[in-house]
């Protein structure tokens, strides 16, 4: 009785122990195969899962993720190149349109310059020239969009920050003067970054451009170097000025405002590029309706 209860005991000992093995096995693998997914995150790593153990449920959940992985992988590269084709599309198309149209609006302009209408006529032509500047613009963001969103390798250099803002700043000088503004500025000299150049050209021209459309008696531009260097630039709107900070950044959105100016896309090139960039961007709107932009590099 004694020999039996203590064989009895021996194989329940072994049943236990073999369960604690396969037990902790299964959790070293398991803790393995883990790693193996976050890996897979990283669209350069292109192992498929492996496996230590020959457990049917684990063998076959790892087939599956591998298999959908796979398949995940073929959308992206087709995704991917869709998507460069269309920039291709639109880039083309948006040079071809772009030629005539500035052709078009030189003609207009040389019929204003001479004098020769009716008032009427001046009117109609002005209504013209008006609506083509606007397709021009357009056109001239819709190229920007594209040949920004090419995934070509930019070169960064060291540049005086504060000398670019500086030189942008006095070719803002016609519209500020025409509107009676007079501006609130304080720039920190010798503050240099590391840029792409043509990226940070066209972020300030953006910023100045939009301030020009709707500023109507207060412009103030800072350029600070605390623990961080910013960029913030603020204009004053109209009272009855609908703004969504929250949406002033997604492409052709436009205030609710009488103003027929801008695309509704030079904010959003602004914020495509600060991301490319690595800059951080957000907008503010005081209640005594100062329309704020900042940029964090």
């Amino acid at each position: 009785m004694e020999i039996a209860l203590i064989i009895a005991i021996v194989c329940l000992l072994f049943v236990l122990l073999v369960f604690l093995v396969k037990y902790f096995t299964l959790k070293m693998e398991i803790r393995r195969f883990s790693k193996q997914v976050d890996k897979l995150k990283d669209e350069l790593y292109e192992q498929p899962l492996k496996l230590n153990t020959f457990d049917k449920d684990i063998v076959n959940l790892a087939n599956s993720i591998n298999e959908h992985v796979f398949i995940s992988r073929q959308l992206s590269v087709e995704y991917k190149t869709a998507q460069k084709n269309l920039n291709n599309v639109i880039s083309g198309i948006s040079h071809d349109f772009r030629t005539p149209l500035t052709a078009s609006l030189g003609y207009l302009q040389m019929i204003e310059k001479s004098g020769e209408l009716s008032d009427n006529n001046t009117e109609y032509l002005n209504v013209a020239i008006t609506k083509n500047k606007y397709l021009k613009e357009l056109s001239d963001e819709f190229f920007e969009i594209t040949a920004n969103n090419k995934d070509e390798e930019q070169t960064f250099e060291k540049i005086n920050l504060s000398n670019t803002v500086s030189e942008h700043l006095l070719l803002q000088y016609n519209w500020i003067e025409s509107k009676q503004i007079s501006p609130e500025i304080e720039i920190k000299e010798n503050i240099h970054i590391e840029t792409v150049p043509h990226y940070l050209t066209r972020i300030i021209d953006n910023l100045f451009s939009n301030a020009q459309k709707y500023a109507l008696s207060r412009f103030s531009l800072s350029l600070k170097c605390g623990e961080k260097i910013t960029l913030t630039v603020s204009n004053d709107i109209h009272a009855e000025e609908d703004i969504d900070v929250k949406r002033v950044f997604e492409p052709f959105f436009r205030a609710s405002s009488r103003t027929e100016n801008g695309t509704g896309l030079g904010l959003y090139v602004v914020k495509n590029l600060c991301d490319k960039l690595g800059y951080e961007i957000s907008a503010e709107l005081s209640e005594d309706k100062i329309f704020t932009i900042k940029i964090v590099f």
